[in-house]
């Protein structure tokens, strides 16, 4: 008799736990990023520096990247622009988490539009010092580089986003890019 009487308040149970799961994260992607990397998993990135790819310090996950005085060049993003953003929107944001270690990281976080695979005139050059926007030292702080191309960019010049260590003495981490288009104003 007594089992009829749990098999009810079982289900209850049941029901009550089963209604205070957690719903997954959102993981939507906006309309309008066109490109994230957290360096977990290396997908359309090349011309990599050895060592630039560090698990020395990460923004999230265990990968980050690095440059020092005898890594001048990070691990470097490049794509054709008119495949990253078929509308070629011109406008632009390239945020990320960056790390200075001491005063001596005055890496520069680079987007680069050069004319062709072949050509490597520059349509577009910007950048962002590290030492102006990261006033801490061993602390992840977000970094933001807006930029706009000129007119005359068109879907067959090439972007390349990467790390410079512009004569710094110290390393400089970069974690966690994505690039937007900048919504229209």
């Amino acid at each position: 008799m007594k089992f009829t009487h749990t098999l009810p308040l079982a289900w209850a149970a049941l029901l009550a736990l089963a209604s205070c799961q957690q719903s997954a994260p959102d993981t939507t992607i906006p309309d309008n990023q066109l490109m994230a990397n957290d360096f977990e998993a290396s997908v359309g990135w090349n011309e990599v520096q050895e060592g630039s790819l560090t698990t020395a310090k990460a923004h999230s996950g265990r990968w980050a990247l690095q440059v020092e005085p005898s890594i001048p060049f990070s691990y470097t993003f490049v794509t054709p622009l008119g495949r990253l953003d078929p509308k070629l929107t011109r406008s632009y944001v390239l945020q990320g988490w960056a790390l200075r270690a001491s005063t001596g990281s005055t890496a520069r976080l680079v987007v680069q539009i050069n004319k062709s695979a072949q050509d490597t005139a520059k349509v577009y050059y910007g950048s962002l010092a590290l030492a102006d926007a990261v006033k801490s030292f061993d602390k992840w702080e977000e970094v933001s580089l807006p930029f706009t191309l000129p007119a005359t960019a068109s879907a067959e010049n090439v972007v390349k986003i990467y790390l410079w260590n512009e004569q710094g003495t110290a390393p400089s981490f970069l974690d966690d890019l994505v690039l937007t288009a900048a919504p229209a104003k």
